[in-house]
């Protein structure tokens, strides 16, 4: 059996895993859900613990017989006659709506069992978020791995502890002298990406046929059975289409257009594809600047493995088209996995053409970034900070040998 490696996200959950609310941990199919509902259970004993697969037949009916039918169910196969039960149930987005479910559970018999659920879509289980569930249930997402999850996963648990740190450039860079490995395991992760399975093979042929089920069984069928989505031929065109044009602006009409979809289509298949963690909609940043455009979103990849996979190039980094546009990605989602909330990340663009790729509003104040695969040092933060004067200006280089002043990949 293979042994658990510890995500990050376990930090966030195990201060509140025997509060009264319930658990809902989202994220896409094959990114470890169930493993960190197994682990959990390792917490909190497998003798308190009962984990339930909503994708069962005969399970999910059970579900949806009502609340006696569920604690029925819960009695019988309870491990130990007393104490509190720890209930997880993997897949809670195939029972609809749970919401009345969940919320009589948490009123009536918090102290009795603790729900801990795992979903692979946001928006069909957020839209069952009524407001009956306000002040009874927290909410977690899991991603691919992160730099430095997928370093503790290949082997190498120093550089893994390292990298989770926030870069300091008043302080020695150890990792400096590791810059050779790094660049190595740098470049695997931008392209075979973080999902867990491909980066514990070493063999090039299984990540590749790993990353091809995941497209194929997830991407393609279950969205198109979760979304109700029937025009498939067109929905798959866009998605080959986006994944041409990671980091561009997306004009509606014009992918409507090339799609064969309508506009309003292409919007909710969009929406679609970000709340099932395919994509991630950047929009742009403004506070009422007359300058700043408002309108076009753009897209990236939540994981640049699979984005690969739905183009079917594996080509070295070096050599590639698109290398500047896969490090930007790459540089997002690293932002997003040392910002929790991704909803505050968005780019800034002006009408008379200056742009800067990631802008991030934290509690006290305004980050910039810009990802540089090269050594190009162009970049528009005087403008930026012209307008917003507060703002700390980064550059984050694939090679971290250009300038001292500059961030490391793996800041």
């Amino acid at each position: 059996m293979r042994q658990y490696i510890r995500r990050t996200l376990e930090d966030d959950i195990l201060p509140v895993l025997h509060s009264p609310k319930a658990l809902f941990i989202l994220g896409a199919r094959q990114v470890g859900k169930t493993s960190l509902l197994k682990r959990l259970m390792d917490y909190v004993g497998v003798e308190n613990s009962l984990l339930f697969d909503l994708e069962h037949p005969q399970l999910l009916l059970n579900f949806k017989q009502g609340i006696d039918e569920i604690v029925a169910l819960f009695e019988l196969n309870r491990p130990r006659k007393d104490g509190r039960l720890y209930v997880f149930i993997d897949e809670i987005q195939y029972l609809d709506d749970f919401s009345h479910t969940i919320k009589y559970l948490v009123d009536h018999y918090a102290d009795k069992y603790k729900l801990i659920m795992s979903g692979s879509s946001s928006l069909l289980i957020k839209q069952q978020f009524s407001e009956s569930l306000v002040g009874r249930k927290q909410v977690f997402e899991l991603f691919p791995l992160s730099l430095s999850e997928f370093c503790l996963f290949k082997g190498e648990p120093r550089i893994a502890e390292l990298i989770s740190e926030p870069f300091d450039a008043t302080k020695p860079d150890p990792l400096r002298v590791a810059k050779a490995k790094i660049q190595k395991l740098l470049t695997e992760y931008i392209i075979y990406g973080g999902y867990p399975e491909a980066a514990l093979s070493d063999s090039i042929p299984v990540k590749k046929s790993i990353l091809a089920d995941v497209v194929s069984s997830y991407i393609i069928k279950d969205i198109k059975h979760l979304f109700r989505i029937e025009k498939l031929e067109q929905f798959n065109h866009l998605v080959v289409y986006l994944s041409y044009h990671i980091g561009k602006e997306l004009n509606l009409t014009s992918v409507a257009k090339e799609t064969g979809l309508h506009r309003e289509t292409v919007k909710s298949h969009l929406n679609a594809l970000n709340s099932a963690y395919v994509v991630s909609i950047i929009r742009p940043f403004y506070s009422n600047k007359p300058k700043e455009l408002k309108k076009m979103p753009k897209v990236y990849f939540i994981d640049t493995g699979i984005r690969n996979s739905l183009i079917n190039d594996f080509s070295p980094l070096q050599t590639r088209f698109d290398k500047g546009e896969l490090f930007e990605n790459y540089v997002l989602n690293q932002i997003r996995s040392r910002y929790k909330d991704n909803s505050g990340i968005r780019f800034w663009k002006t009408n008379d053409g200056k742009e800067i790729d990631f802008i991030v509003a934290i509690e006290n104040g305004i980050l910039a970034f810009e990802a540089k695969f090269g050594k190009s040092a162009s970049n528009h933060f005087a403008a930026f900070t012209n307008a917003y004067p507060t703002t700390v200006c980064n550059t984050v280089r694939y090679s971290h040998e250009t300038s001292d002043r500059d961030l490391p990949a793996y800041f």
